[in-house]
């Protein structure tokens, strides 16, 4: 957004009302450590703000998707326990076949929800679940 108002300015580009732009911690969990706060604060109501864009999706074209809610993080925690072992054997039922199994079933959904969009050029970003494991 930054580059973008650069450029609506350089380009002499005037606007019925003033563009004001907000960056606030927390939007990608729901916003309640800082959109939430902020709107309710005095500060926020004083700029009458018409309405607002958060960053979207990017595009490689000039389009900008408009979404009209947002999805929800999910954040999943996984402990699992098995039986300890020495390095010369092979234990069985150790946590790590355990978690095996549910890093699969995760990756295997990920992947079906990778081919649904991929299969149908209807769909877009954003209207398919997407799962990202990032910490194991």
């Amino acid at each position: 957004y930054l580059e973008a108002v650069r450029r609506l300015k350089s380009e002499g580009h005037r606007f019925p009302r003033t563009i004001h732009m907000t960056f606030v911690p927390d939007e990608e969990v729901g916003g309640h450590k800082g959109m939430e706060l902020f709107v309710k604060r005095p500060e926020f109501q004083a700029l009458r703000a018409g309405f607002a864009l958060d960053e979207g999706l990017a595009n490689p074209t000039d389009a900008f998707t408009v979404f009209y809610s947002e999805r929800s993080p999910w954040w999943i925690r996984v402990t699992s326990t098995g039986k300890p072992g020495h390095a010369s054997r092979f234990i069985e039922d150790t946590a790590a076949e355990k978690l095996h199994k549910v890093v699969n079933s995760i990756l295997a959904f990920r992947e079906k929800e990778r081919q649904r969009l991929q299969a149908n050029p209807h769909l877009k970003e954003g209207a398919v679940t997407s799962v990202n494991l990032t910490k194991l």
